[in-house]
């Protein structure tokens, strides 16, 4: 059975409009009132939405009964199907599913946020009638973002970050170098991007700032020595070459250098640009998608107004973030990913959240 949906400013000029676009044969399945506007700078609008299908042709159509009936008697019809006969898009329109002014509000501010997919759905999901939206939807946001909270205190030996050339690889890596150093935990860097003019030098020149020692590997044997060379530390982070779903063979080489590392002992960190489409990044992922990463480092949080692309990718491939860079300065543009964090980059929500962070740190 196809459903129609029809929008007016009132409920009998729904029908009316229903009527004309789809004839008398036209039959009422939901009916909700709302409100738009109001908030984000927009006036208030009184709304109707009428779900409508078409019934099946009786005698009494086809002898020309009176249009006039017909319209009466579907404007006083409100039955709802069984919902387990229904599409998806089918049962988003019915009664258990029915829309109302605060789930209009919240499906507005998640489009302002570039949320989608299994996020979207997941926050949406029974969105309560009542309450205040943007305390509603932060909560279920807390709720619904994943944070690498595990692999924040107790990461494995080898951490290996994985990314594009541009996603602020590099400079992650140091950053959070110097968060597990401050945390009396013994580091040592490895780079294997021998490929980019510079890489090596930069990477020596951060372990030399931050008091880390620096080793660098072109082949697999070369990284088993150093490997060794670092065995005693608490923990070993590995820079690595970026690169692009075009880049078959360079793909390779970098899987098999990195076979030699215990896979146990093992973690793989995606850098991810804050400011990039979220089926870019998805395009991107494809790339390291066979070293199966364990977290999203999140980066330049100052070149974009908000996450929800990114957060949209880590719900819908279940990778929790683990942390947010916003800056070029190293160490000092590093903080591990938390609730208040993503809040603080989330649009419309009227939280001053970066306030509440400055406060909780300093208490």
């Amino acid at each position: 059975m196809q459903y129609y949906t029809v929008t007016a400013d009132s409920y009998e000029a729904a029908v009316r409009k229903a009527s004309e676009l789809y004839g008398s044969g036209i039959r009422i399945h939901s009916r909700r009132d709302y409100t738009t506007g109001g908030h984000l700078f927009k006036r208030k609008k009184q709304r109707c939405e009428i779900v409508c299908y078409l019934a099946e042709p009786t005698k009494d159509d086809e002898n020309g009964k009176s249009r006039e009936k017909d319209i009466s008697e579907f404007a006083a019809e409100a039955k709802t199907p069984d919902p387990s006969t229904l599409t998806r898009s089918e049962r988003l329109d019915t009664e258990i599913y029915r829309e109302n002014g605060n789930l209009e509000k919240a499906k507005e501010l998640l489009s302002l946020n570039h949320i989608t997919g299994k996020l979207e759905e997941k926050l949406l999901k029974d969105f309560p009638s009542s309450g205040d939206v943007s305390m509603l939807l932060s909560g279920r946001i807390l709720e619904s973002v994943t944070v690498d909270y595990e692999r924040q205190v107790h990461p494995k030996h080898f951490v290996v970050f994985v990314g594009p050339t541009g996603s602020g690889k590099t400079t992650t890596l140091a950053k959070a170098a110097y968060l597990y150093s401050k945390e009396e935990k013994s580091v040592g860097i490895i780079t294997l991007d021998t490929y980019r003019t510079g890489a090596i030098d930069q990477m020596e020149a951060f372990g030399k700032a931050l008091s880390i020692p620096v080793l660098s590997a072109g082949a697999e044997d070369e990284l088993i020595r150093a490997a060794e060379r670092f065995s005693w530390k608490d923990i070993v982070l590995i820079d690595t070459m970026g690169l692009s779903p075009k880049d078959k063979e360079l793909n390779l080489k970098l899987a098999g250098m990195l076979s030699v590392l215990d896979s146990d002992r093992t973690d793989y960190i995606l850098t991810v640009n804050a400011s990039m489409k979220e089926e870019d990044i998805m395009q991107q992922y494809s790339a390291y998608s066979r070293f199966s990463p364990s977290s999203l480092a999140v980066t330049k949080l100052d070149e974009t107004e908000t996450i929800g692309n990114v957060l949209s990718f880590s719900a819908g491939l279940s990778i929790p973030v683990i942390f947010f860079t916003d800056g070029q300065r190293v160490p000092e543009d590093i903080a591990k990913a938390s609730g208040a964090i993503v809040l603080e980059h989330m649009k419309g929500l009227g939280l001053d959240m970066q306030s509440f962070r400055t406060q909780v740190s300093l208490s």
